[in-house]
């Protein structure tokens, strides 16, 4: 089963939990196998591309009951964290995502035009790619730990989302969920490095670099499966941020009822 369906499998239990709460209409991609299941009654989320802006918080809209918010709060972490999640997923979420992508390692990062420059600019991909590739590899694993999360909200925490900063939900979800998901990453974005020869390749790159360029460090100066894990979780939750600020900033991107009326309806 490729990631995308893993991923719409897992993140089925956080649409479940909202919907329970009963002022929640369903939520679903419009091919989510679990769709079936809940008789074909799910709106359609479709995705939404328009660029977030960085317009403040709303204010929480008069009239809207604790639970109605609290339930609100959890659609919206629910949709963003279904989008983050996929994306990042897919083959090229983080490789071909400049805002998300992985590059080489301190000195040799900050060198990489001089290695392309110097003949070893195949190298210099190759590697990138391979880093890249054990991200994309990883992220599925984020799902259900972002379900947690959301289960554990309290109206509290919602409330304080809402009238916080335009990231706030993306900054309660790094806190709940941040270091669960580098633990979930880690082993994963190790074994794939391994199978790819990543760290073998790394240390060649290096080898190669410090000989035409003395005064840059080798292999055994960074932990790669560590690197990887921390450039691949930030890389999430830079795009559940972006989710998330276009469900607050655009009306269009508040694609069903219970969004638009914690969050306000389009014009």
């Amino acid at each position: 089963m490729d990631h995308t369906m893993n991923v719409r499998y897992r993140l089925a239990g956080a649409i479940a939990l909202t919907c329970a709460l009963g002022a929640l209409p369903s939520l679903a991609l419009a091919q989510a196998p679990w769709a079936d299941r809940l008789k074909g009654t799910l709106p359609v989320v479709p995705p939404v591309s328009e660029p977030a802006t960085d317009e403040a918080a709303p204010s929480v809209p008069v009239g809207v009951e604790h639970e109605t918010l609290a339930a609100g709060l959890k659609e919206a972490l629910a949709i963003g964290s279904q989008r983050a999640v996929e994306t990042a997923s897919k083959t090229d979420g983080y490789l071909g995502n400049p805002a998300i992508r992985i590059p080489m390692p301190g000195l040799l990062g900050d060198a990489s035009s001089m290695l392309r420059g110097i003949g070893l600019g195949r190298q210099v991909d190759a590697f990138e790619k391979s880093m890249n590739r054990a991200a994309e590899k990883a992220a599925p694993k984020a799902a259900g730990i972002l379900v947690d999360a959301v289960r554990e909200m309290t109206i509290d925490d919602a409330r304080s989302i809402l009238v916080g900063s335009p990231d706030g939900a993306t900054r309660f979800l790094r806190r709940r969920a941040g270091d669960p998901i580098a633990d979930e990453f880690r082993p994963i974005i190790a074994e794939s490095m391994q199978e790819q020869g990543v760290t073998a390749a790394f240390t060649a790159l290096s080898e190669q670099a410090k000989q035409r360029l003395p005064a840059l460090e080798t292999a055994d100066a960074l932990d790669l499966p560590d690197y990887v894990t921390r450039k691949s979780v930030d890389g999430l939750f830079v795009l559940l941020a972006e989710e998330e600020k276009k469900i607050r900033a655009d009306p269009a991107a508040r694609t069903t009822d219970l969004l638009r009326e914690v969050f306000g309806g389009s014009d």
